[in-house]
């Protein structure tokens, strides 16, 4: 092993050791996708990725369906509904008073 090796893996432990745990991490994954992170959060979750292949590859995985679903929304968004699928306005009317003669 080379010392650049010997170099990264040890900053990789001294990093390891420091960091938030991985349950925590994968927290702030979670919120990263749901807000912008701040500053310091943002290095945190940089440095965690370096070290942990784990939470590198639940951060793909969950960026897979992300990305899977929105392309999933975009194609039924597109696709009509057909006439014949849709409520007619008296069954829409009779759903509402049903449902409001139940409250």
């Amino acid at each position: 092993m080379s010392w650049y090796d010997k170099t990264k893996h040890a900053v990789r432990f001294w990093l390891l050791r420091r960091l938030p745990a991985c349950k925590q991490t994968v927290e702030l994954i979670s919120q990263s996708m749901e807000r912008p992170l701040t500053l310091r959060e943002r290095v945190l979750l940089k440095l965690h990725l370096w070290v942990c292949m784990w939470c590198q590859w639940y951060l793909e995985h969950l960026q897979l369906m992300r990305d899977t679903l929105r392309v999933q929304k975009n194609e039924n968004d597109e696709a009509e509904v057909p006439p014949t699928t849709r409520l007619s306005d008296e069954a829409r009317e009779r759903i509402r008073r049903s449902l409001t003669n139940n409250s």
